[in-house]
């Protein structure tokens, strides 16, 4: 069986939606590692900087403009291919088979995060890619009944491939040294995210200011005044950084936050568990499904945030979780998403 898989997000130069890419190019991975002889993979790219983090997998090139993408150059890239995997929009004149990859319905369930043009296009294109794919995929329990509800969608059309960690996060030895060398950071609590009301950053910051010595060091910020509004609450703001450089943040962070409001999975929380950081998060969404008893979960506001913060840094706690975390987190391996997506590929060509 021949499988394209749309990566076009992965390596893009502006902030994008990386965890879409990190979704597109796990499971590419997962399923190249898992194939049988007799199977294929190969990945629609659009950014050269991409092609590093789908090494060794067939790449079709596209165009960056979304246009030209859908419209000509992903029909044309799937030629001779059985199954196609998008994300949230697919080409309307393609011939294989056809997934379409939808995170979450927070479009539908809380339209005031989202700008007018946004709404817009999510409510008008999402929908009809879901008519045109012949399964729905999404990576949690909660996001799959989300999407029954908001979206009118069988239960039966949805498949739950979960997400995993990259192979970057992992146990870092030394990874202390490396981050006070980098960063010039020692004791501080550690956030991934961007200014996005949904993240819900200040109630982050606010509560380590609240908790009092420790740092706040915010990675992945995104937006052009993003850095400007978390340095004005006390946060460090650390910008895009590598997978490499990110995995040895969780790995020395004192604790990892994740406060928030809504998540259809919430990656972070796994790659954090995954390098053995302390994890408090939001009690909202997919997060208690994903961290189960492996991170302390709470109320997504400042008092509870910091009342988390401060339990995670007792050191017998800290411990606890410290241990708990990457055996979570095994738990979402490339293997078992491999083995789902070509599950879900096979039940689509027919």
């Amino acid at each position: 069986m021949r499988v394209a898989i749309d990566c076009h997000m992965v390596g893009q130069p502006g902030a994008g939606d990386a965890g879409n890419g990190r979704y597109a190019s796990c499971l590419a991975a997962a399923m190249a590692s898992t194939s049988a002889p007799s199977d294929t993979v190969s990945v629609l790219l659009a950014h050269s900087a991409g092609r590093g983090q789908l090494d060794g997998l067939d790449v079709r090139w596209l165009p960056t403009s979304n246009a030209r993408r859908l419209a000509w150059a992903a029909p044309r890239a799937l030629n001779g291919i059985d199954a196609g995997v998008f994300h949230y929009i697919v080409p309307p004149l393609a011939r294989c088979a056809l997934a379409v990859v939808v995170h979450d319905a927070s479009f539908r369930m809380f339209p005031d995060w989202f700008d007018r043009r946004t709404n817009a296009l999510l409510n008008a294109l999402v929908p009809l890619a879901i008519r045109r794919a012949r399964r729905v995929v999404t990576a949690s329990e909660t996001a799959k009944a989300d999407l029954v509800t908001a979206l009118g969608i069988r239960a039966e059309q949805i498949t739950v491939v979960p997400a995993i960690p990259s192979r970057a996060f992992g146990p870092r030895p030394g990874a202390e040294e490396r981050v006070a060398a980098r960063f010039g950071l020692s004791r501080y609590c550690l956030a991934v995210g961007d200014i996005h009301p949904r993240k819900n950053l200040p109630a982050a910051a606010a509560a380590v200011h609240a908790v009092g010595g420790i740092e706040f060091a915010v990675a992945g910020m995104a937006g052009h005044n993003g850095a400007a509004i978390l340095k004005g609450l006390g946060a460090r703001t650390l910008g895009r950084v590598t997978d490499d450089d990110l995995a040895d943040l969780y790995a020395a962070a004192a604790v990892t936050v994740y406060p928030s409001l809504y998540e259809g999975f919430g990656l972070p929380v796994i790659e954090a568990m995954a390098c053995g950081s302390p994890v408090v998060a939001s009690n909202r969404g997919a997060i208690p499904e994903v961290a189960g008893d492996a991170a302390i979960l709470v109320e997504p506001t400042q008092l509870a945030l910091a009342d988390g913060i401060r339990a995670a840094l007792e050191p017998s706690t800290g411990d606890r979780l410290r241990a708990a975390g990457p055996l979570r987190a095994a738990r979402f391996s490339s293997e078992a998403m491999g083995q789902a997506g070509w599950a879900l590929a096979r039940a689509i060509v027919r």
